[in-house]
C-alpha cells in the first residue's frame, strides 16, 4: 500500500504546485495526449456504448477511412480506459487525471510485489520496499513521458513478468508467465516487444550462475541453455495467444510505419556523445526542447541518488554470484551500446527511429538499475573512507562535465524564485544551515566510534562544507540542478560510510522523496498543457453540431470538412467522417495522396486544409463546418470556452457549399450538392494514373482531363498566373549555382520581406503554390495575407495550394513573407494558380451521373446501386485500398485493385448493378488460427500436468 500511495502523493503535490486539474485549469493532456490519445478514448467510448464494435476493424473517422486494428492495439487496450467509457465526454479531463494518477500507484504496487515475492522484501528493512518502488515509479522516463500513458501499462506489467520469469527459470510451471506475457502484448504490443528483448537479456543474466555448476564445459553450457530454451518455447506460446491481435497489427504496420523512413543500415559511427548521458543523471534532466524533437535525443534514465549509487554498489557489495554480476554488466553494456549506436537502438524500436520521444526503452534500464540497487542495499553495504574519497572523484568529474556544457534542461544558476526567496529570508536560511551543521557535529562527536583525530578531521571538513555552502548559496550556485544532484550523491556515500541506521534510512527516504518529486516537477513544468475547461467546451459544442448533421443527412455517404479543429483527430473524438487524423498506424499511401493533391499529408497525419472543387467532389465532402467570428467582449466574458483559430479559409465557399444546413450562435454548416458519393464510374485510364511528387497543379489537371477522356487537347483547368509585382525589403537578391534567384536578409535586426502582389482579372478561384525549399526556414518565417496573418496551416514539407481569393475580379491580393534567418532563401518555385471553376464543374457533373447511390453504410459495409450509362469500365472509390475489402457486384465477387496507389477500385459494366463492399481486417483469420493453436497447446500442457499430479496423488 505504501509503495502505491507514496508516488501518488508525490505527484499530487507536484501537480498542485503546477496548478494542474483538478487543482487548476491545466489538464494533464500534453503533446500527443492532447493531439491523439484523448480522441481515441472518445472513439473507444462511442464504439463500446453504441455497440458498433465494427469500428475497431475499420473507421471512416480516420482520415478518408482506415484500418483501426493498429489504433486498437497501440492505444486502446489498457484496462484503465474503462474510466473513459464510463465518464461523459465533458468530464474527460477528470478521466485524464485519474488514469495517469492511478497508473503511478499500480506501477509502485507491482514493483513492490516483485521485491516482496522474489527478494524477501518484508523479512528485513521492509521500509526499503516503498523507497525503491517509488524510485522506479518516478524514474526519468516515467515522469518525462507522462503524456504517453499508453506506455505505462507495460511499465507495471514488467515487474509481474519478471516474477513469473524468475519462477519459470527456477523450475515452476509456465502458465503464469505465458498469460502475463500474452496480456502484456495485448495491452501494448510496441513496448511489449521491447520487454521481450529485455526478457531474453534478463533470462541470460539470471541463469548465469548455472555456468558454475560442476562438470565439463559441455555440461555447463547445457545447464545454462536448458532453462533459456524453456523460456523461449513458452514465450512463443505466450505471444501466440495474443496473435489474434498481433498478426493483423503487423500487417497494418507494414502499410503505415513500415513504409516510412529508411532501412537499417549498419554503421560504426555513434549517434550521440556518450558523455552527454551524464546530464540525464541530473535532477530535472528533461524539457520541451530536448524531449521529442527530431533527435536523437538522450535517454531518460534518472533514478535518483539512492538508485544510481545502489546500482554501482551491486557490483561491489551484493552477495550475487560472480557470473551473475558479469551478466548484469553485459546487460548494462548492451543498453549503453543501444543508446550510443543507431543501428542497435533501431532494433529496440522495431527497425526504425521513432518520430520523437527517442530511447523509448530507456525506462527498462531504470527498472534494472533500481532492482539491482535494492539487492545491494539488502546486504547492508559498508563503505570505507577510502571508498568515499574514491567515490567523490567521479562525482566531481561528472558535475564538472555537465556544468561546463550547455543543455537546455540544465540551468547554470539557481532559479529566480530561489534567489528572490534567499534575499528576503537569507538570515533564516543561514541560521538553519548552522543549526543543522551543529547537530551533525554533535552526533559525530558523541556517537561516532572513532579516534579523536578522525573526529576532528570530519568536523573540520563539515565546517568547511558549511562555509562553502553559504558562499555558493549567496552566489547562486548551491541549489542548481547539478549541485543538488552532487549533494544527494555525497549524502548517500556518507550515510553508508557511517553505516545506515533507522535515522539514516529516514534521511535517505526523505531525500529520495524530495529528489524524485523535484525531478518530476522540473520534467513536467515546461510542457504545454491543454485547458481542461476549453477542451470540454470544444468537444461538447462541436459534437452537438456534427450529431445534428448526421441525424438530418439525406445524402447517403458523406464527409465533413472544417475550417477549424481542436486537433487533427477531432473526427475520431467526435465520431464523424472527417478527413483529418494523426496516428502512427495511418497508411502511408493516404498521406502521400494528400501531398499529391497539394494538401497536408506527412508525419503520420493528414489534414484537409487546401481543398479544391475537385478534391471536394472526389472525397465526397458533402458538408463544410465553419465558426462565426466572436466579439472580443464575449470572448472575455467566457474564458472557459474554446474559441478556435482558422486552419484555412475557403474563399469559394459560396460557390461550392451553396446551401446552409445548420446554424447556432457559434457554428455554421454548409452543404455541397455536387459532392460525389463513395464511388463513381469511369474509364480504366483514370484508374491507372500515376502522380508526380510536389506537383499538385499537374496532378489535378491530369485527373480532370482523364475524366473527360482528353489525352491530346489538354485543358488547363488549373493554370499558372503571373504575379503583378514582386517586392522585397531588407533583402539581397543573388543567383545560386543552378541559376535560381535566391534572397538573403541584409540587416539581421529587421525581418527580410518578400511581397507578392496580384490583381485577379476573372471570377476564378486563385491559389498560391507554396515553395518546397522553405522547410528549413519554417520556424523563422511569418506570412500575411492582405495585411492579416495567413489563416492556413503552414507546412513546407511538400508543395501546397493555399486558397487566397475567389470571385474577386479587380481586387488586389498581397501575400507577404517575413523572414528572420541568416540563411539563403529560395522562393524560385513559388507560383500563383487560378482555377476555372465553371469548367471543373462541367467535368464533375458528367462523372457524378455515374455515381453510386449508397443505401447502407457502416464502418465495414457499404452497399448501394449504380446505373452506368456511358462506357465506364471501372468504379473508383474514395475508400483507401486494403486487401481486407471484398466487393461483390450483383452478388458476384469481383477483383479489387489499388488505384492512384491509394484508393479501392473494381471493374463494372454498363447497366444497373447492386454493389456491396465489406471489410474484414487483414490477417484476422490467420492471427486467430495462431492463437487457437497456441491455446490448444497450453490447454494440452495443462491437461498433461494435471494427469501427472493425479498419478502422484495416487501413489
Amino acid at each position: 500500500m505504501a509503495s502505491a500511495l507514496v508516488p501518488m502523493l508525490i505527484m499530487l503535490v507536484v501537480w498542485a504546485k503546477m496548478e494542474m486539474y483538478p487543482f487548476g485549469s491545466k489538464s494533464l493532456m500534453a503533446v500527443d495526449f492532447s493531439h491523439q490519445y484523448i480522441s481515441f478514448y472518445g472513439f473507444l467510448k462511442n464504439a463500446v456504448l453504441t455497440g458498433d464494435w465494427t469500428a475497431f476493424s475499420y473507421s471512416f473517422t480516420k482520415s478518408l477511412g482506415g484500418e483501426m486494428i493498429g489504433i486498437l492495439s497501440y492505444y486502446l487496450m489498457s484496462p484503465f480506459n474503462i474510466i473513459y467509457i464510463l465518464l461523459p465526454l465533458k468530464y474527460f479531463p477528470l478521466g485524464v487525471f485519474l488514469t495517469i494518477w492511478l497508473r503511478y500507484g499500480v506501477i509502485g504496487w507491482s514493483f513492490a510485489y516483485l521485491l516482496v515475492k522474489r527478494y524477501r522484501g518484508l523479512e528485513k528493512n521492509a521500509w526499503m520496499v516503498p523507497i525503491f518502488s517509488t524510485a522506479y515509479t518516478l524514474s526519468g522516463m516515467l515522469v518525462s513521458y507522462q503524456m504517453n500513458t499508453i506506455f505505462y501499462d507495460v511499465m507495471f506489467m514488467l515487474p509481474l513478468l519478471i516474477v513469473a520469469l524468475e519462477e519459470l527459470l527456477d523450475g515452476s510451471k509456465p502458465y503464469k508467465y505465458m498469460l502475463l506475457l500474452a496480456a502484456t502484448m495485448f495491452m501494448q504490443f510496441y513496448l511489449g516487444y521491447m520487454v521481450c528483448i529485455f526478457i531474453a537479456l534478463y533470462a541470460c543474466y539470471y541463469t548465469a550462475p548455472n555456468l558454475a555448476i560442476e562438470g565439463n564445459w559441455k555440461a555447463k553450457i547445457n545447464n545454462y541453455l536448458q532453462p533459456l530454451v524453456r523460456v523461449l518455447c513458452f514465450s512463443i506460446l505466450g505471444i501466440g495467444l495474443a496473435a489474434v491481435l498481433l498478426y493483423p497489427v503487423v500487417i497494418n504496420l507494414m502499410q503505415s510505419k513500415g513504409q516510412v523512413g529508411g532501412g537499417m543500415a549498419f554503421v560504426w559511427a555513434l549517434q550521440i556523445n556518450p558523455l552527454d548521458i551524464l546530464s540525464k543523471l541530473m535532477i530535472g534532466g528533461f524539457d520541451t526542447t530536448s524531449g521529442w524533437s527530431a533527435g536523437p535525443n538522450l535517454p531518460n534514465i534518472y533514478v535518483g541518488a539512492l538508485g544510481l549509487l545502489g546500482f554501482i554498489f551491486y557490483f561491489i557489495f551484493a552477495r550475487a554470484h560472480r557470473y551473475q554480476k558479469i551478466g548484469a554488466g553485459i546487460v548494462t553494456l548492451i543498453f549503453f551500446i543501444s543508446f550510443v549506436h543507431e543501428f542497435t537502438s533501431k532494433i529496440w524500436h522495431m527497425g526504425q527511429n521513432p518520430a520523437g520521444f527517442f530511447y523509448r526503452f530507456s525506462w527498462i534500464l531504470s527498472f534494472f538499475m533500481v532492482l539491482l540497487a535494492y539487492q545491494a542495499y539488502k546486504q547492508g553495504p559498508k563503505l570505507t573512507w577510502k571508498g568515499v574519497i574514491i567515490g567523490l572523484l567521479p562525482i566531481a568529474l561528472t558535475g564538472y562535465y555537465v556544468a561546463t556544457h550547455d543543455y537546455t534542461y540544465i540551468a547554470k544558476k539557481q532559479s529566480e524564485t530561489v534567489m528572490t526567496y534567499l534575499k528576503t529570508n537569507g538570515n533564516t536560511i543561514y541560521l538553519l544551515l548552522s543549526l543543522v551543521s551543529i547537530a551533525i557535529l554533535y552526533y559525530i562527536w558523541k556517537k561516532w566510534q572513532q579516534k579523536n583525530k578522525e573526529k576532528i578531521i570530519a568536523s573540520l571538513v563539515l565546517l568547511s562544507a558549511l562555509v562553502g555552502a553559504i558562499f555558493l548559496l549567496k552566489t547562486g550556485y548551491l541549489l542548481t540542478q547539478v549541485s543538488l544532484t552532487m549533494m544527494s550523491w555525497i549524502v548517500v556515500l556518507l550515510v553508508f560510510a557511517f553505516q545506515p541506521k533507522k535515522v539514516a534510512w529516514s534521511l535517505l527516504a526523505i531525500m529520495t522523496v524530495l529528489e524524485l518529486g523535484y525531478n518530476a516537477y522540473l520534467s513536467q513544468v515546461t510542457l504545454g498543457y491543454a485547458d481542461a475547461y476549453k477542451f470540454s467546451d470544444a468537444t461538447v459544442s462541436v459534437k452537438r453540431v456534427v450529431d445534428t448533421v448526421k441525424e438530418h443527412n439525406q445524402a447517403g455517404f458523406y464527409r465533413i470538412g472544417s475550417s477549424f479543429a481542436y486537433s487533427r483527430t477531432s473526427p475520431t473524438l467526435l465520431n464523424f467522417p472527417g478527413l483529418s487524423t494523426f496516428s502512427s498506424s495511418l497508411e502511408r499511401t493516404t498521406m502521400d495522396h494528400f501531398a499529391y493533391m497539394g494538401d497536408y499529408g506527412i508525419n503520420a497525419s493528414t489534414q484537409y486544409a487546401n481543398g479544391t472543387l475537385l478534391t471536394d467532389a472526389l472525397y465526397g465532402v458533402r458538408y463544410y463546418m465553419d465558426y462565426k467570428e466572436q466579439d472580443p467582449a464575449e470572448i472575455e466574458q467566457h474564458p472557459e470556452r474554446q474559441y478556435f483559430g482558422r486552419l484555412t479559409t475557403r474563399k469559394d465557399i459560396q460557390e461550392t457549399f451553396t446551401k446552409k444546413v445548420y446554424e447556432d450562435s457559434r457554428y455554421l454548416v454548409y452543404e455541397n450538392p455536387d459532392a460525389f458519393s463513395v464511388a463513381f464510374g469511369t474509364g480504366v485510364l483514370l484508374q491507372n494514373i500515376t502522380f508526380g511528387q510536389n506537383n499538385p497543379v499537374s496532378n489535378q489537371n491530369l485527373i480532370l482531363n482523364t475524366m473527360m477522356g482528353e489525352q491530346e487537347n489538354v485543358v488547363q483547368y488549373f493554370q499558372a498566373y503571373s504575379f503583378t509585382d514582386i517586392q522585397t525589403e531588407n533583402m539581397q537578391e543573388m543567383t545560386n549555382a543552378v541559376g535560381e534567384t535566391v534572397y538573403k536578409v541584409k540587416n539581421s535586426d529587421q525581418p527580410g520581406i518578400v511581397r507578392y502582389k496580384v490583381i485577379p482579372k476573372s471570377s476564378y478561384t486563385y491559389y498560391f503554390l507554396t515553395p518546397n525549399n522553405l522547410k528549413e526556414h519554417r520556424d523563422k518565417v511569418s506570412i500575411l495575407l492582405n495585411g492579416q496573418w495567413l489563416p492556413h496551416g503552414v507546412v513546407f514539407a511538400q508543395k501546397q495550394l493555399w486558397q487566397l481569393t475567389s470571385n474577386a475580379e479587380g481586387q488586389e491580393v498581397t501575400l507577404e513573407f517575413r523572414f528572420t534567418t541568416d540563411q539563403e532563401i529560395n522562393m524560385s518555385d513559388a507560383g500563383f494558380i487560378r482555377a476555372d471553376n465553371d469548367a471543373i464543374k462541367r467535368v464533375l457533373a458528367a462523372r457524378k451521373e455515374q455515381s453510386m447511390t449508397v443505401t447502407q453504410w457502416t464502418n465495414t459495409k457499404v452497399a448501394g446501386t449504380v446505373n452506368i450509362t456511358d462506357d465506364s469500365s471501372v468504379m473508383m472509390t474514395s475508400i483507401p485500398y486494403s486487401p481486407g475489402w471484398t466487393v461483390t457486384v450483383d452478388g458476384k465477387e469481383v477483383a479489387t485493385k489499388r488505384a492512384w496507389d491509394t484508393f479501392l477500385s473494381f471493374p463494372i459494366t454498363p447497366g444497373k448493378h447492386k454493389i456491396v463492399m465489406t471489410y474484414v481486417p487483414s490477417g484476422l483469420l490467420a492471427g486467430g488460427f495462431f492463437s487457437l493453436i497456441s491455446l490448444v497447446g497450453v490447454l494440452s500442457m495443462l491437461r498433461y500436468d494435471r494427469k501427472v499430479e493425479a498419478k502422484k496423488d495416487l501413489f
